[in-house]
């Protein structure tokens, strides 16, 4: 048996094959480079809620209430989505001074080109904007920006539900 129990359901949305596929993406545009799993993490929350940050395109996801949580349980699901695509020779694994870091391999830009779908082509695009925003950034200058900003995503859903309680209340 191997690490996604092929015996159950795994989840269409944030699955380990998603969110794998989406640190390949992105991984593929910022090749040769080499990401860490927390920058990894944090790219994979901007690349579906792409729209939370000025100026940014329209996300792949839709805006959901304290989406900015989405961070804390996002690790361990893309991590078993990198050991899926890593199986597959379209990631890399290095160990280096600075921790375990990530790369694409040769074959992911093909691989990526086989891909179809409306929801590949935008998450692509999005790849492409989020590393000339943010390719040369430092991991933890990525991180600053990110832990700037957790607060104010989703956080706009508090204050709207608030104030529709408040309106019926008066009614």
């Amino acid at each position: 048996m191997t690490a996604l129990n092929y015996g159950r359901v795994l989840p269409p949305f944030n699955g380990p094959i998603e969110i794998g596929l989406r640190a390949v993406a992105l991984l593929c545009e910022a090749f040769p480079a080499q990401y860490s799993l927390q920058r990894l993490v944090v790219s994979d929350y901007l690349l579906v809620h792409s729209d939370d940050l000025p100026n940014g395109p329209p996300g792949l996801h839709p805006k959901t209430p304290h989406r900015a949580n989405e961070l804390l349980v996002r690790r361990t699901m893309l991590e078993k989505g990198l050991m899926l695509y890593q199986s597959r020779g379209l990631l890399e694994r290095h160990y280096t001074e600075s921790g375990v870091m990530f790369s694409a391999t040769d074959r992911t830009a093909g691989f990526l080109d086989a891909l179809s779908s409306g929801y590949a082509s935008e998450l692509r695009k999005r790849a492409v904007w989020l590393v000339s925003l943010f390719g040369e950034v430092a991991d933890g200058e990525l991180l600053k920006i990110a832990n700037a900003h957790v607060g104010e995503w989703g956080a706009e859903f508090t204050m709207e539900s608030v104030l529709q309680v408040e309106d019926a209340e008066w009614q």
